[in-house]
C-alpha cells in the first residue's frame, strides 16, 4: 500500500482524489495546501509519502510549499504532481520541475494514469486453483447423471 499526500484546501478535490486513491488500494493523507508552517512540514515528513498531489494556487505560501518539498531531505525524491486550473500550468510545471501535472477539472482516468506512473499498483490477479484430475472427473460425471425427481404427495416428498 502506497501513501499519497494531497496538499489541497478544496474539499471537493480532496474527496475525488480520496475515492480514486483508496479504490486503487492506496492510503490518502490530506493536508492543507495554502500555508507553510512547521506543523505542515512535520506532517509531510511523518507521512513519508510515495507521491504528492499538490494543488497549485495563487496564494502566497503555495509555491513555498513546493520549494520545501524539493529542499527537504525526506521529500526531495518524492514525485510531485501539480493539480491546477491555471491556463499555463504546463509552463509552471516545467519551470518548477514538477514530475507531472493535471489540469482541473480532470477525469478520474487521468488521475489514475498519473498515479500509476509513480506508484506500484498491485495487479489484481485471480488466484489459480489446482484441482486434482479425479475430482474434476467425478464432478463431470455427476453433471451428466439424469436429474432425480421426487414424487410429491400432499406437499410432502414420498
Amino acid at each position: 500500500m502506497s501513501r499519497v499526500v494531497c496538499l489541497s484546501d478544496t474539499v471537493s478535490l480532496v474527496r475525488m482524489v480520496r475515492e480514486e486513491v483508496t479504490s486503487s488500494g492506496h492510503l490518502l493523507i490530506p493536508l492543507p495546501g495554502s500555508r507553510l508552517n512547521d506543523a505542515l512540514r512535520h506532517a509531510v515528513r511523518q507521512a513519508a509519502p510515495d507521491v504528492v498531489l499538490f494543488e497549485l494556487t495563487n496564494t502566497l505560501d503555495n509555491p513555498h510549499i513546493y520549494f520545501f518539498l524539493r529542499a527537504d531531505q525526506a521529500t526531495r525524491q518524492v514525485p510531485v504532481i501539480f493539480l491546477s486550473p491555471m491556463p499555463d500550468l504546463d509552463m509552471f510545471a516545467r519551470a518548477l520541475g514538477a514530475d507531472d501535472y493535471l489540469r482541473l477539472p480532470f477525469d478520474r482516468s487521468a488521475l489514475h494514469r498519473a498515479l500509476d506512473a509513480f506508484l506500484e499498483t498491485p495487479a489484481l490477479v485471480a488466484p489459480r486453483i489446482e484441482v486434482p484430475r479425479p475430482t474434476v472427473q467425478r464432478y463431470a460425471s455427476l453433471m451428466q447423471r439424469p436429474l432425480v425427481s421426487a414424487s410429491m404427495m400432499g406437499g410432502m416428498p414420498v
